[in-house]
């Protein structure tokens, strides 16, 4: 599937793409507030017993940047991640090193999505919103279709109120292209892994919505 091939596209790609670093040497700051404040927050508790196994709130976060570019803990750090709660504050770090990396990916440093060049590491803002890994949607939007990272791009001032659509994601939306503009570019599009499909047709209408396997 698209997901699938543009993972193994991302890990390769930036494991070969590290040297291009923006980073500083500082730890990251708090995470800003005008963001999780106008999105809120829901740590659900998983029921009694049950273990969590894996968090995909939003696609290609984890693979581009827990331990990204750190092979030794990168196994280790990916079980961590998965099975704990969103917005543990233990990744903040991890996160805002890869999104060093990832800033210059496109030759120039410092035009990253929410990036703060007055901060002491002006990448602790993303990774502090990447942290609190949820996708939110507007159910007062019915409607208005889906906009992957919409509401979010309006909470921070990227997109104008009603541009957001009514966030979310549906199958045929392209996740992967997204994520890497945002985290390369500060962008909403432009960033592709040249997949250009998935290899099945997906009914956004009937659930689950997913194609047969």
């Amino acid at each position: 599937m698209k997901l699938h091939s543009a993972m193994n596209h991302l890990g390769a790609l930036l494991l070969s793409l590290a040297a291009l670093s923006c980073a500083s040497d500082d730890e990251p700051g708090s995470a800003t507030s005008n963001l999780v404040g106008a999105l809120g927050r829901a740590n659900r508790p998983l029921p009694v017993a049950a273990d969590r196994i894996d968090r995909a709130g939003r696609p290609a976060i984890s693979a581009a940047l827990i331990s990204t570019f750190n092979p030794p803990a990168r196994e280790a750090d990916l079980e961590r991640y998965n099975t704990s709660g969103n917005a543990n504050p233990d990744f903040l770090p991890i996160m805002a090193s890869s999104l060093a990396i990832l800033d210059g990916l496109d030759g120039v440093c410092g035009n990253q999505l929410l990036i703060d060049l007055d901060l002491p590491n002006p990448y602790a803002p993303l990774a502090s919103a990447l942290n609190d890994d949820q996708v939110y949607v507007r159910s007062d939007r019915e409607g208005a279709g889906s906009a992957y990272l919409g509401v979010e791009g309006e909470a921070i001032g990227a997109l104008e109120p009603g541009q957001g659509s009514g966030g979310g994601r549906v199958p045929g939306d392209d996740v992967i292209e997204r994520s890497y503009s945002v985290l390369v570019a500060g962008q909403l599009g432009g960033y592709d892994d040249l997949v250009e499909r998935d290899d099945a047709q997906h009914d956004v209408d009937v659930f689950p919505f997913l194609a047969e396997p």
